[in-house]
């Protein structure tokens, strides 16, 4: 296999790894540094690592041992999916099919980095998954098991990557992608005037630059699917109060630029010691990787005459139907909150 396809990363041989004698027990602060970085730092729930020996481990970390049992149940898995131009580890804890949870850990293939990471999961005769609960600035092994795959799911995910290098993941079949779920469709009426006047996160692209890089229809498909995206993440998340968060994602257009504004403010969820929740948060993680992406700011989605797409509350996604009689009713509410302001809705 080529380099350029498969790149060399030089491993930190200082690093420890959990093994069987740390088994239950609470991982030395100094001797684990890395791993504290990375769970209290970084805030990562799940993630990758490169260990001392050019291995690479995979980690899940629940927030208490309880969590733990109640999170994994039968054998675990990992199942490969593609999502837009990223490769995806689904590590799956539970396999209830009416309520199954599952952990994506997203490689971007064009990046080096990540496509030796991924590479490397494949070829290594089997992969080490770390359970750790972290609980009060203590982090305990809970129990580590090796994560074998087929040659069938070898050779499947080896082409999945192969695709994604090479620009062509059209070819790949559609059982390898990751599909939208399907979304239940309410008027956005429906929503309460309490939710439609809480205040929140936007991110701020410009619109201008996507619209002349793909067209409206390209443009906004990619802001949609990246808002979605960052919406599986959440229903997946490994932390119960992620998962069973409420929120409303809005769109507005103001001259040159796009906001898409989550509310409320996710950073309730994802604030971490020593960082921003940017880290964490899957909808900063997914728009700030976008080229057209600018900023973050405090904003109220009613200021800025913005509409509501979508509505998350604890795992169900609902689709917001939008017409006159909303529009009509997001102009009332804004004349009440701000009524020495133009309203935006007229």
């Amino acid at each position: 296999m080529e380099n350029e396809f498969f790149p060399q990363l030089t491993p930190d041989t200082t690093l420890l790894s959990p093994d069987e004698s740390t088994q239950g027990e609470v991982l030395d602060k100094g001797r684990y540094h890395d791993l504290y970085k990375l769970v209290e730092e970084d805030g990562l729930p799940y993630f990758t690592r490169l260990n001392g020996h050019g291995e690479v481990e995979l980690y899940l970390v629940f927030e208490t041992v309880d969590a733990f049992s109640e999170q994994t149940r039968d054998a675990v898995s990992i199942e490969f999916k593609t999502y837009q131009n990223k490769l995806l580890a689904i590590i799956w804890t539970l396999t209830d099919p009416l309520q199954p949870l599952g952990f994506p850990l997203s490689f971007d293939i064009r990046s080096a980095e990540e496509r030796f990471m991924a590479l490397t999961i494949l070829h290594q005769p089997f992969t080490f998954l770390h359970y750790l609960a972290y609980e009060d600035g203590q982090m305990t092994h809970i129990y580590s098991e090796d994560i074998h795959f087929s040659t069938d799911e070898l050779a499947h995910a080896h082409g999945m990557i192969r695709s994604l290098y090479d620009g062509t993941p059209e070819s790949m079949p559609e059982a390898a992608e990751v599909l939208e779920e399907e979304i239940q469709t309410i008027s956005a009426l429906s929503l309460p005037d309490a939710v439609l006047l809480e205040a929140g996160m936007a991110f701020v692209l410009q619109y201008r630059r996507m619209l002349a890089e793909h067209g409206e229809e390209k443009a906004q498909h990619l802001l949609m699917s990246t808002a979605l995206q960052a919406v599986w993440v959440m229903r997946r998340h490994s932390r119960s109060e992620v998962r069973d968060s409420s929120f409303t994602v809005w769109a507005a257009e103001q001259d040159d630029q796009f906001r898409l504004v989550v509310t409320p403010s996710l950073a309730h969820l994802f604030e971490v010691v020593h960082m921003s929740e940017d880290e964490a948060n899957p909808f900063s993680r997914f728009l700030m990787t976008l080229p057209a992406f600018v900023q973050t700011e405090d904003a109220s989605p009613l200021r800025l005459g913005a509409f509501p797409l979508l509505r998350y509350e604890s795992g169900q996604l609902y689709h917001l139907e939008l017409d006159e009689t909303v529009q009509e009713h997001l102009g009332g509410l804004f004349t009440q909150a701000f009524p020495a302001v133009p309203n935006p809705y007229v």
